[in-house]
C-alpha cells in the first residue's frame, strides 16, 4: 500500500505510468534503469516552476531590503563614528564592520537574483537556483552574525544613543533575514497562506518520485498473477498483443482495484482518462470494458 501524501493522486499516477513503461521497455525492471536521469527528464518542468517561484518569493519578502539598508548604512556610521577612538570597542568595531560587510555580499547577491530572474537568455533554471541559494545562504549567515552582534551592545551604555537605533534597524532586519531564509523551508511556509503555491511546488518535488517509484515497484512486483488476471478478462485476444502503454494502464489500474482497494468508480474512470491521454481513443473503452469486467469478476 502507498503512503498518503499531499501531491494529487493522478500525478503520481501519472508518474508511475510513465515508469513502468521506461521499464517494460528495457528490461522490465524499474532497477534496470537510470532513475536519476528518468527523474531529471520527468521532473525538468516541476524543476524550473519551483525554481522560479522560490526565486520570486525570496525578492518579494526582500523587496524592501534597499530602504532599510540606507537606514542600517546610515546608523552603522554614526556608531563607527562614535566608537573610533574608544580601544575598548575595539571587538564590536570588528564585529559592526563583519555585519556591514555580509550586508553588502548579501544586497548583491539579490541584484544578481533579480538579473537572472529577468534574464531572457536563460536556457534553464540552474543559474537561478544557485542565485537564490546563495541569497538564502547568505541572510541565514547574516541573521546569526546580528543575533550575535546584539547582545554585546549592552556593555557600551556610554554609546546608548547611537547603538539602540542600530539595534532597532538590526532587528528589523534579522526578522527579514529569518523571512528569506524561511522560503526553502516547509515548516516555516506552511504558516504562511500566501505562500501556499510555493509550498504545494516544493513538497510535489520532495514526495512525488517516492511516491510514484513506490507505486510502480509495487505494481510490477505483481506482475505476474496481475497479467493472469488480465489474461483470463481478455476475449480472442491475447496479452502478447496489448500495446506497452496499454499493458501498464491495466497493471496499475487491477493492482489499484484488488491491492489497494480503491473504488471501482475511480479506478475504471481514471484508466480510461490515462488510455485517452497517453494511448489513444481506441485504446479508452478497451481499457473501460477489461476493468469494469474485472470489477464484475
Amino acid at each position: 500500500m502507498r503512503q498518503a501524501t499531499s501531491i494529487n493522486p493522478a500525478r503520481v499516477r501519472r508518474s508511475a505510468l510513465n515508469l513502468m513503461y521506461a521499464a517494460l521497455e528495457n528490461g522490465g525492471s524499474i532497477d534496470s534503469l537510470d532513475t536519476a536521469l528518468f527523474w531529471n527528464v520527468a521532473l525538468e518542468r516541476d524543476t524550473d516552476q519551483y525554481r522560479t517561484a522560490l526565486a520570486k518569493a525570496v525578492l518579494h519578502t526582500c523587496r524592501a531590503s534597499a530602504d532599510s539598508a540606507r537606514l542600517l548604512s546610515e546608523r552603522m556610521q554614526k556608531a563607527q563614528d562614535a566608537l573610533h577612538a574608544d580601544m575598548t570597542a575595539a571587538p564590536l568595531r570588528e564585529a559592526l564592520e563583519r555585519y556591514a560587510s555580509r550586508t553588502d555580499e548579501w544586497e548583491e547577491s539579490l541584484a544578481a537574483l533579480r538579473a537572472e530572474l529577468d534574464n531572457k537568455r536563460a536556457t534553464d533554471t540552474a543559474e537561478l537556483a544557485r542565485c537564490t541559494k546563495s541569497a538564502i545562504t547568505l541572510a541565514r549567515a547574516l541573521g546569526g552574525l546580528g543575533a550575535e552582534m546584539l547582545p554585546s551592545f549592552a556593555d557600551f551604555p556610554a554609546y546608548r544613543g547611537v547603538l539602540e537605533p542600530l539595534a532597532a534597524v538590526v532587528k528589523r532586519r534579522g526578522r527579514l533575514m529569518e523571512a528569506c531564509a524561511g522560503m526553502a523551508d516547509e515548516e516555516y511556509l506552511a504558516g504562511k497562506p500566501e505562500f501556499a503555491g510555493l509550498l504545494r511546488r516544493m513538497q510535489d518535488l520532495a514526495e512525488l518520485r517516492p511516491a510514484a517509484e513506490n507505486l510502480a515497484r509495487a505494481a510490477l512486483e505483481r506482475r505476474g498473477e496481475l497479467e493472469a488476471e488480465i489474461a483470463g478478462l481478455l476475449e480472442h485476444y491475447s496479452t502478447e498483443r496489448l500495446d506497452t502503454v496499454d499493458r501498464c494502464i491495466l497493471l496499475l489500474a487491477l493492482y489499484e482495484l484488488r491491492v489497494e482497494k480503491l473504488s471501482t468508480p475511480i479506478v475504471v474512470s481514471e484508466a480510461t482518462e490515462l488510455a485517452d491521454t497517453y494511448s489513444g481513443g481506441k485504446s479508452a473503452p478497451f481499457i473501460h470494458g477489461v476493468i469494469a469486467a474485472a470489477a464484475k469478476k
